[in-house]
């Protein structure tokens, strides 16, 4: 039973993000006719007018693991900035630890933090750090700031009916590396900011989306539906590495549905795509066009020869996976 279909009397929520029904309820559109882009389902930062510049902002936190956390923390939340054209150049950082933290590790904590915006060129400009019996386990928050001129800004929601779904980097990395291949947050790597600044210069692509939670499957639903679309991927043309497949396997996973940083989405027009893939080539981007969006129609995947309906994961299979290895620990 997935989490979608808990019954009445369920004792609650999973972990994980929350219901989209339960978000959408309360996401209302901005009043202030400076907002660029609000809040809502798939977007990935909020952009507000300021002159003739855009500021640009998200938040985001890291709660799946410990080792890393201040370097994943940058990566995630600079994608989000990266996704609607933009670029990141401060950073607030909330850093929570359990009773009993060593005083080394949360100095290791914060080193790895500064470490990683001075290497992303971004300013880690404020934040707090609290030891507090409020959590388990470390967590980082983070708010990236960024901004990019006002015409420049791609929507999150401004894919068009027709467009193909590119894929730029492979699918599934971060997944990949957290349960058991950690060589590959270094290379290569978590961030989208290549793939990204090659897609901005691109005419024609209508909206970019930055995969996280959920994985592919449901980062191309989240992509199509902001536009009012829905999706059509084709499952023998996305990018994978040949241990995400392999632990996929291992732990039984659906590689559809894997923690997905590192992989950037985006709906392009059909006559731009063929530039789109050489852009990202010559940035050394692996990519793909992956399927399309299209004005009702069904969500669809197309695999092996016979096509079904595209999975939405309310659950990351990266959780699913430590709850299974937490299960046959107990």
């Amino acid at each position: 039973m997935s989490d979608s279909e808990l019954p009445e009397d369920s004792q609650g929520l999973s972990s994980g993000k929350a219901p989209l029904d339960l978000l959408a309820a309360v996401f209302e559109a901005s009043r202030d006719p400076r907002v660029l882009q609000g809040p809502g389902i798939g977007l990935d930062a909020a952009a507000v007018e300021w002159g003739d510049r855009a500021l640009v902002a998200t938040s985001d936190p890291i709660t799946f693991v410990e080792g890393n956390a201040g370097r994943l923390a940058v990566a995630v939340n600079a994608n989000d900035i990266y996704a609607v054209g933009a670029e990141p150049e401060w950073m607030l950082a909330t850093v929570l630890t359990p009773t009993g933290v060593e005083p080394t590790e949360i100095e290791a904590l914060l080193t790895d933090l500064a470490s990683a915006c001075e290497d992303a060129g971004i300013g880690l400009i404020g934040g707090h750090t609290e030891i507090t019996d409020a959590v388990t386990r470390t967590v980082v928050s983070c708010t990236m700031i960024g901004s990019a001129p006002t015409g420049r800004i791609i929507p999150s929601d401004g894919a068009r009916h027709g467009d193909a779904v590119v894929q730029a980097g492979a699918a599934a990395v971060e997944g990949t590396a957290i349960l058991g291949y950690p060589r590959l947050l270094e290379e290569p790597g978590i961030s989208i900011a290549a793939a990204a600044r090659a897609l901005r210069e691109v005419d024609g692509v209508h909206a970019m989306h930055d995969v996280t939670e959920g994985g592919i499957a449901t980062a191309a639903l989240e992509l199509a539906e902001a536009a009012g679309l829905s999706p059509a991927l084709v499952f023998d043309d996305i990018v994978w590495l040949p241990e995400t497949l392999a632990v996929c396997e291992e732990h039984d996973l659906d590689p559809l549905g894997l923690l997905g940083s590192g992989t950037l989405l985006a709906a392009v027009s059909p006559d731009a795509v063929d530039r789109a893939l050489s852009e990202l080539s010559r940035a050394a981007v692996q990519a793909s066009a992956i399927g399309q969006v299209a004005a009702r129609s069904p969500a669809t995947l197309r695999f092996g020869g016979q096509t079904g309906p595209l999975p939405r994961f309310v659950r990351d299979e990266a959780l699913r996976a430590f709850d299974d290895v937490r299960r046959s620990t107990q």
